[in-house]
């Protein structure tokens, strides 16, 4: 064999394995990014598993031990937001570590109360709607609380008359060691029982023991 086929022959053989890795490489990722796939990850020593459809960013979508997870949803399924077609309203579903400062269903009587109207205005879904002195820290929002006094239920809301495009309502909770940040669009308060309880619900589900297949 002389020296050019040699190198044709050799030049081949190095395509062929460039190919072979490549492709690997490609199916590989593919099924890593795959939109049912399990993800399994960890927050305040609570165990996670879902499928990486749910995954608002990279490091939810990666998994692992992590110091917050951001999930979207749509409601009022709770399943996760495709791009086409999308059914229903978004919401954000962010977790973190609890805070070592008040707990969440004590914030509207012990930290917001003082910076409130005296006030008291009929809100959506049996809501009750407070609102914020001008000058507060709060001052572009609304309170919404379900009553008597917001324990089981509060979010804050952008004014309609400042709330820029695409700023929603914030709602927090806690679960555990975990505390759970709703952010969603105004209209879904008249819903907001229904909104509680499926990100009750859909925190259970993704923080339920898994069965090991035998």
């Amino acid at each position: 064999m002389g020296v050019v086929a040699s190198m044709r022959l050799f030049i081949a053989f190095i395509l062929l394995a460039l190919c072979i890795a490549v492709g690997t490489v490609l199916l590989f990722s593919a099924r890593g990014n795959a939109p049912n796939e399990t993800i399994h990850a960890e927050v305040a020593g609570v165990s996670f598993s879902y499928a990486r459809a749910y995954a608002r960013d990279e490091t939810t979508g990666v998994g692992g031990m992590a110091d917050r997870l951001s999930f979207i949803v749509s409601y009022p399924g709770f399943a996760p937001v495709k791009a086409k077609p999308r059914v229903g309203e978004p919401v954000t579903f962010t977790v973190t570590s609890k805070d070592d400062g008040l707990d969440p269903s004590e914030r509207p009587a012990k930290l917001y109360a003082r910076f409130l109207t005296p006030e008291t205005l009929d809100g959506p879904g049996g809501l009750v709607l407070r609102r914020f002195e001008p000058g507060s820290p709060y001052d572009s929002e609304e309170l919404f609380i379900a009553p008597p006094d917001g324990s089981a239920f509060f979010a804050r809301c952008p004014k309609p008359e400042t709330g820029a495009p695409g700023e929603g309502c914030i709602s927090v909770f806690r679960k555990g060691a975990l505390d759970v940040e709703l952010r969603y669009a105004p209209a879904l308060l008249e819903n907001w029982d229904a909104l509680y309880e499926g990100a009750q619900t859909l925190l259970a589900r993704m923080t339920a023991p898994q069965t090991k297949k035998r």
